[in-house]
């Protein structure tokens, strides 16, 4: 029993002990109390504050972005192409796509990088569809960090694509220029 006991007054110091330390933390800093001068160095707000605006840095930077993506329809005598074979375009920033090089014939994977406000430029990542082409392309060949077209996204939502060409080493491969201005290269209404 006095073993009991004297567990009980032990836990029971224990607890009072605590209280007073934390009443003595709580009585030593208060909201009042806290100035520029008693915070400590990397002051814990700030860094809350930084992370904070660069979170919304970068969502109001994405969001003009990622309403320009989707599928778009190109424009074909003021009117939009018929089927979306070869006369769409599906733009996104996360993943690649699949672009017409020549309908029926040769595809592509592209992806999307934003380069301004209303630009972004296109570039091949691989080879995705080729099925019996005039002329089989020698994909491994191409650049796959230089630009292959470039996009300017209007005011209407529209896209005009302008068609650089496939290179190699960083130089444009004129046998080859043609195969994406054909099809690609013109104006895009958004669906």
């Amino acid at each position: 029993m006095k073993k009991l006991l004297f567990i009980i007054l032990v836990v029971m110091y224990s607890c009072n002990d605590g209280k007073t330390t934390t009443s003595e933390t709580s009585e030593r800093v208060t909201p009042d109390s806290i100035n520029a001068d008693t915070l400590p160095p990397g002051n814990i707000q700030e860094e809350r504050d930084a992370v904070q605006t660069e979170k919304e840095e970068i969502r109001t930077a994405a969001e003009p972005m990622a309403a320009y993506q989707g599928r778009y329809r190109k424009i074909v005598k003021d009117s939009a192409g018929d089927d979306c074979n070869c006369n769409c375009i599906e733009i996104a920033y996360d993943r690649a796509t699949e672009w017409c090089i020549d309908k029926d014939k040769l595809y592509m994977s592209a992806r999307c990088k934003k380069t301004g406000e209303n630009t972004a430029d296109v570039y091949f990542v691989s080879s995705s569809r080729e099925i019996s082409p005039d002329r089989p392309l020698p994909w491994e060949e191409f650049d796959t960090n230089t630009p292959v077209a470039t996009l300017t996204f209007q005011p209407d939502g529209s896209a005009t694509l302008d068609w650089l060409g496939f290179s190699s080493n960083g130089e444009v491969l004129t046998d080859y220029a043609l195969y994406g201005k054909k099809t690609l290269e013109g104006t895009y209404k958004k669906e």
